[in-house]
């Protein structure tokens, strides 16, 4: 990041770091209307095993041990029905920094 007279950040700087948040703030809808879009029923829920295969086998293709720990975290049964729009919002929100 460049920095401006004094150390003092740009006004590139920070369109660039209000982009760069905005674009994370949009995520999660963006996520569910994937989710909408393959939801043809419009019921709002998938099955834990097609979100399993999903999170597995597609973008990232997370381990089972990682899909294990954010089921876990999100309170996701495997032979449960999943309410993506809560489970988005748990999946893509901010990790706690405890540092």
């Amino acid at each position: 990041m460049r920095k401006g007279k004094g150390g003092k950040m740009t006004f590139a700087d920070f369109l660039e770091v209000m982009h760069i948040h905005s674009r994370v703030e949009n995520l999660p809808k963006e996520v569910v209307d994937a989710f909408k879009a393959a939801d043809t029923e419009g019921k709002g829920v998938i099955p834990a095993k097609q979100l399993r295969h999903l999170l597995q086998n597609w973008g990232e293709c997370l381990s089972v041990k990682e899909v294990d720990r954010i089921f876990s975290e999100a309170n996701v049964n495997n032979n449960s029905m999943v309410r993506y729009e809560d489970f988005v919002k748990i999946a893509c929100a901010p990790v706690p920094d405890y540092y």
